[in-house]
């Protein structure tokens, strides 16, 4: 017969079962591989309009300012010799002034190809959608090619900011 210890010993050994643990894991991270990939998301890195810059930068030759209103998209820019250019497009229709926007930003990207950047000021009143249908129109142009849609980039570093409120002058004021 064995010693009372010996027989106490037996008695108290702990097992530790990882059955249902491991059974838990073969489920969990296939599920969690396959589930990881189709949940990608995209982020566009905007940078606040009129924010301090180095002072060794080189300034952008186009100057490129779209100002969406609640009834207009105002455009300026600067020409070669340096003069200001204004275009204004209405927004009766959303989809006709994108449309003529994405038109003007190609333009203004075939005569300065070197150009990456624009400032998108924006109105309180204006909606979320618009704004986001903007920049994608003002980063990206999509160029139908044979049965390939390719996208060429326009400007892609964007500054977004409000529109400043223009203080009235006082009349009589000495």
């Amino acid at each position: 017969m064995k010693p009372r210890w010996q027989r106490k010993a037996r008695r108290d050994a702990h097992t530790v079962d990882v059955t249902a643990f491991l059974s838990l894991m073969v489920i969990l991270v296939p599920f969690l591989l396959v589930t990881a990939v189709f949940s990608r998301m995209t982020i566009l890195e905007v940078q606040p309009a009129g924010g301090e810059g180095d002072g060794e930068t080189v300034p952008d030759p186009l100057q490129l300012q779209v100002t969406v209103r609640r009834d207009v998209i105002e455009v300026d820019y600067f020409e070669e010799a340096g003069q200001p250019q204004s275009v204004n497009i209405s927004r009766s229709t959303d989809a006709q002034a994108l449309d003529s926007l994405a038109t003007l930003a190609g333009e203004l990207k075939t005569r300065y190809p070197d150009s990456l950047e624009a400032t998108v000021l924006l109105e309180p009143q204006v909606a979320y959608e618009v704004l986001v249908d903007v920049l994608d129109v003002l980063r990206v142009k999509l160029q139908p090619q044979d049965d390939v849609t390719r996208k060429l980039e326009l400007f892609p570093l964007i500054a977004l900011g409000p529109v400043p409120v223009a203080v009235p002058l006082r009349q009589g004021t000495q």
